[in-house]
């Protein structure tokens, strides 16, 4: 009887050891995943500042007619008396530039001879990421960087934008607008033990990609409302 009881209290011993392990590893993994999903939260937080700062750096720009109206003269009659007057300067001819620069703040004018434009029209009007998207790009790093999560910066990770698209082509679906990419690791709290305990398992880091799409909208010249798709270019 006594050798019974003592072999079964030397069963349990085992039990005890796979049941703790089982509870260390389902508390690791618990612990370790709510980290993941927070983590993974401020990268996409970080990752969409950058998009929307990127695509808010966009500026409108417009083709206007404009009527170059009259220049000032003499003008005398056959009994050769003079006076001032305003005599036509030419046909309307068109322009491009920012909107900003041209019309409000009627840079137009250095096109109007010395009596003052005649009509000024705008004929188109489109948003664009200047210098080729670099200012776009810019903006996207300098948000990033402040938005980017402690615990993958330093010695506890690390992150990045790996790639960042300026949709800039008036005939692609995802103009206008910005996709940037992130990606980044942080180091485990318990499953890092588990590495140690069963090296090649590769769970003392954890590795988070993201990506963002940040649309510019702009009102045409008609009063149409234009925004850029998500397809499948982008991040959807």
């Amino acid at each position: 009887m006594r050798e019974y009881i003592g072999s079964e209290k030397g069963s349990i011993l085992p039990m005890f050891v796979v049941v703790v392990t089982v509870l260390i590893i389902i508390m690791a993994v618990a612990i370790d995943f709510t980290r993941y999903v927070l983590v993974s939260e401020k990268l996409k937080t970080a990752s969409d500042s950058a998009a929307a700062a990127a695509a808010m750096s966009a500026k409108r720009y417009v083709r206007v007619e404009i009527d170059p109206g009259r220049y000032e003269d003499m003008c005398c009659n056959s009994e050769g008396k003079c006076r001032r007057c305003c005599k036509d300067c030419g046909d309307p001819f068109e322009v491009e530039g920012r909107e900003d620069e041209l019309i409000e703040n009627r840079g137009y004018k250095k096109y109007c001879c010395s009596c003052g434009c005649g009509k000024v029209e705008i004929l188109e009007r489109w948003v664009e990421y200047e210098n080729n998207g670099s200012e776009a790009r810019l903006m996207a790093e300098t948000y990033f960087d402040l938005n980017r999560p402690e615990e993958m910066a330093g010695s506890e990770g690390e992150s990045e934008i790996s790639s960042i698209a300026v949709y800039n082509n008036r005939s692609s679906s995802l103009y206008p607008s910005v996709v940037v990419r992130t990606e980044g690791k942080f180091k485990t709290l318990m499953l890092n033990f588990l590495d140690k305990m069963y090296p090649g398992t590769n769970l003392s880091e954890l590795n988070v990609s993201k990506c963002s799409q940040g649309g510019t909208y702009y009102y045409d010249v008609d009063g149409n409302w234009h925004r850029s798709a998500r397809s499948a270019g982008g991040c959807e």
